[in-house]
């Protein structure tokens, strides 16, 4: 298989990118996979995308300043089966850089775990189809590195390389146990929403762990410091816990001995360089004392009666995959059996139209599931 040979090993111009989609266009099936930079940036951005064929490995750079838009006709044309490996991580940032939508879809990951098969990663399938063996380290890479490592250009490449044959194991096996529909039902599902923009919550730090413990004037140092990690974080394009990680969180806030002290208590990066400020925002916490009454309690999704048959209905949800030996979201998902719970259909041709009930779904699962619903 050939690879890309723009500059740095990446297509990184318009003619490239125009002439692999004229190649593209004359395929029934590609491979595609992308990588982001989540573990280092506080806005996670597309960094490479990778397309495989049959007979090339073309590697793209998302982060060049050309227009990607004539990917929509691969991506969207509905006689080119997409192949990707846990679908819904990759394609909203596919759709947020390219536009359009992705489609049809078929998710390996999600076609493993509807087999049932014991490990259904990519590194795992690979190895038992292939004899291929994944380095893991490069699950971490930092996928904004240009020109990109050699090492990494090659790991890339080995994402999608092997994907058209093991799309074609797993529709088989699909096929042999009469699984199709069930796992094309949830390769429809993927997410082809864009991913939101970060967004900051206020009021997290309440969910760190020992934060209970702390009284309203501990609480305030802790409120404002973790605010302040966040805007560092964002001014910076740096991803929140490699600015300063939850577990330093509290003891930074309770710490009151001086910036000097500070720094050699605290080897962290951070605190090396930002000791001062988080001593003076530490100090400052007490003109804003903290009030559990501006903290907003968010009201349950369900409540009382409500609640009840829903957990009746995930009982009774999970002790039948248990006895089907499958996964439990393989009957009925926790947000179906919600939906169920909230509308309240009054007939069985009413419950098949909410959302969830697939018609292959509901052909397995559906008739158990309304008598069990019906019961008071």
């Amino acid at each position: 298989m050939k690879s890309s040979s723009g500059p740095s090993g990446l297509l990184a111009r318009g003619d490239e990118i125009e002439a692999l989609v004229e190649r593209l266009m004359k395929c029934k099936v590609i491979a595609v996979d992308a990588e982001m930079d989540s573990y280092f940036s506080y806005q996670t951005k597309l960094c490479l995308i990778q397309i495989s064929t049959e007979h090339e490995d073309a590697l793209i750079d998302p982060l060049a300043p050309i227009d990607l838009s004539a990917l929509r006709r691969p991506f969207e044309d509905p006689g080119i089966v997409k192949i990707l490996h846990a679908a819904d991580n990759d394609v909203p940032y596919l759709v947020e850089r390219v536009g359009g939508q992705v489609g049809p879809i078929f998710d390996t990951h999600a076609a493993a775990r509807v087999l049932g098969l014991p490990r259904a990663g990519l590194g795992a399938l690979l190895q038992e189809y292939f004899g291929v063996a994944v380095d893991k380290s490069f699950q971490r890479a930092d996928w904004r590195l240009r020109p990109l490592p050699q090492a990494q250009f090659e790991y890339a490449q080995g994402d999608t390389r092997y994907l058209i044959k093991l799309w074609r194991i797993l529709e088989e096996m699909l096929a042999e146990n009469g699984l199709e529909e069930e796992a094309h039902s949830s390769f429809r599902r993927t997410n082809q929403t864009p991913p939101r923009p970060r967004a900051f919550n206020a009021h997290a730090y309440l969910q760190l762990a020992d934060v209970r413990k702390l009284n309203a004037y501990q609480k305030a140092r802790l409120r404002d410091v973790y605010a302040w990690r966040d805007d560092l974080a964002r001014r910076l394009d740096e991803a929140v816990f490699r600015i300063l990680p939850d577990g330093l969180l509290i003891p930074l806030a309770l710490f009151s001995e001086g910036s000097q002290a500070m720094r050699a208590h605290f080897r962290h990066s951070t605190v090396q360089r930002h000791a001062a400020d988080i001593c003076r925002i530490t100090e400052e916490a007490a003109q804003n004392p903290f009030e559990a009454s501006a903290v907003p309690v968010p009201e349950p999704y369900l409540r009382g009666r409500q609640l009840e048959r829903f957990e009746k209905l995930r009982s009774w949800r999970n002790a039948t995959a248990q006895e089907l030996g499958i996964e439990s979201e393989r009957v009925f998902t926790n947000r179906s059996l919600k939906a169920l719970v909230l509308a309240q259909p009054d007939s069985y041709e009413a419950l098949a139209k909410l959302e969830g009930m697939e018609e292959w779904r509901m052909s397995k699962f559906g008739q158990a599931l309304w008598d069990e619903f019906c019961k008071r």
